[in-house]
C-alpha cells in the first residue's frame, strides 16, 4: 500500500479495501504539523496505522520539509524507529 500527499487536502492517505486511512496536516509558518492519523475502524489493530505512519514519514523525509508529529498515535510510531526520531527531533 502506498500513501500519497493531497497538499489540496491538507493530508496523506493510503488506500485500503476497507476505505482510506489517513494523516492530516497543517503549516505553522514552515513546519508542517501533524495532528491527527485515521483506520477505517476494521483495520484497527491490524498494523495499518503503522504502515499509514511510516509511509507518511518515509514522504515527509524525502520533501525534506520540517515536521512535527502532535498526535499521540504518530509520536508513539515516531518514538520507535531512530530514523524518525533524527527526522522530528525527538
Amino acid at each position: 500500500m502506498s500513501t500519497n500527499y493531497e497538499p489540496d487536502r491538507n493530508r496523506f492517505t493510503m488506500s485500503t479495501n476497507a476505505g482510506d486511512a489517513y494523516v492530516t496536516f497543517r503549516w505553522d509558518g514552515d513546519i508542517m504539523v501533524l495532528p491527527h492519523a485515521e483506520v477505517p475502524p476494521s483495520l484497527r489493530g491490524t498494523g495499518a496505522g503503522g504502515r499509514l505512519a511510516n509511509g507518511v514519514f518515509a514522504k515527509i523525509e524525502a520533501m525534506g520539509v520540517k515536521a512535527r508529529p502532535t498526535c499521540p498515535f504518530l509520536i508513539r510510531v515516531a518514538q520507535s524507529n531512530s530514523r524518525w526520531q533524527r527526522l522530528f527531533g525527538l
